[in-house]
């Protein structure tokens, strides 16, 4: 009981920070049905700086993780991508979210027999009505996430500045969500089981067996799901997407530089992204290099021995 109550605020925390910084964010991967014809392939690339970022955000917004992960890299580096996830040599773009090490481990537990009546009975003991107590958590969290961006050598100063304004916005919107109210908790773990359940995905070994694309095909319930938790909560992340505005500053033969804008949760969030023209094709310069760092990465199935970062100082005690 515990160890599955320990991994259900892990995860719950997980889900909606990451969720919350992927999908607000046009460096992001994850609402409806879709139809069973088969669509196109994305295109490698876009044909402008500013689309470059445009083009990702139309491909959040349609669901399609892989035409985003196609979309983001040029067709060679995108396949070696490919390869090294069969190999376990990279896990981009999971890499790209905090804590991205625990995905695996927050899979398992939300596939284990009888995780929803578990991580229910977890809920009513000791989540239930404690909702000062999470909001309290939450911010706790917001220091925890700072202090992860600063200390994390993969992340650059734009970016920094970027998720910072994120988690400070996060932070305030969770000090007035409901975080513990009884029937959101139920119906929030009852769609981060099902997706789970949806998707296939319980390990790390999964990733590998079915390689990137299939593997991101897999994670989309789950963004489907955190989308609708967050909802709930009384964030829109569609509403986010349909937000984003992109003016190109500057343009210096194959380099542009973007501003991008969103607003989150009713307040503004600005960034500045870097464009890269790669073969006549456009793409931001951060996934290219953080594509070619993962492929000599060490893999989530390298740190299985690694300790999950503890929940901050105010989480509920497992």
């Amino acid at each position: 009981m515990q160890r599955f109550h320990r991994h259900y605020w892990q995860g719950f925390a997980l889900f909606l920070v990451c969720g919350l910084l992927q999908a607000c964010s046009p460096c992001a991967v994850f609402s409806g049905a879709k139809d069973d014809k088969p669509e196109p392939a994305a295109a490698h690339g876009a044909d402008s700086p500013s689309a470059a970022v445009t083009d990702l955000i139309a491909h959040l917004r349609d669901d399609d993780l892989p035409g985003l992960a196609r979309s983001a890299l040029p067709a060679e580096l995108h396949t070696e991508v490919e390869a090294a996830w069969k190999d376990e040599r990279s896990r981009w773009p999971l890499t790209e979210l905090p804590l991205d090490d625990s995905i695996p481990k927050v899979l398992a537990a939300l596939t284990q027999a009888n995780a929803e009546q578990t991580l229910q009975q977890s809920f009513r003991q000791q989540l239930s009505g404690q909702t000062r107590a999470m909001q309290d958590a939450a911010r706790g969290l917001g220091v925890f996430g700072k202090e992860y961006l600063g200390r994390e050598g993969h992340y650059n100063l734009s970016q920094r500045q970027h998720y910072t304004q994120l988690i400070d916005v996060f932070s305030s919107w969770a000090a007035s969500a409901p975080l513990g109210e009884a029937g959101r908790g139920r119906q929030s773990i009852g769609l981060l089981v099902k997706a789970a359940e949806q998707g296939g995905i319980k390990s790390d070994e999964d990733f590998s067996r079915l390689g990137l694309a299939a593997s991101l095909e897999g994670l989309t319930p789950l963004y489907v799901a955190i989308k609708q938790i967050l909802e709930l909560y009384g964030l829109d992340v569609n509403q986010t997407l349909a937000s984003v505005r992109v003016e190109t500053v500057s343009e210096n033969g194959d380099e542009a530089e973007l501003r991008v804008s969103y607003e989150l949760a009713g307040r503004p969030v600005k960034t500045v992204m870097q464009a890269v023209r790669v073969q006549g094709r456009w793409y931001l310069a951060d996934y290219l290099q953080a594509a070619r760092a993962s492929l000599d990465a060490k893999t989530p199935a390298q740190t299985t021995d690694e300790p999950v970062p503890a929940a901050p100082d105010g989480a509920p005690a497992g």
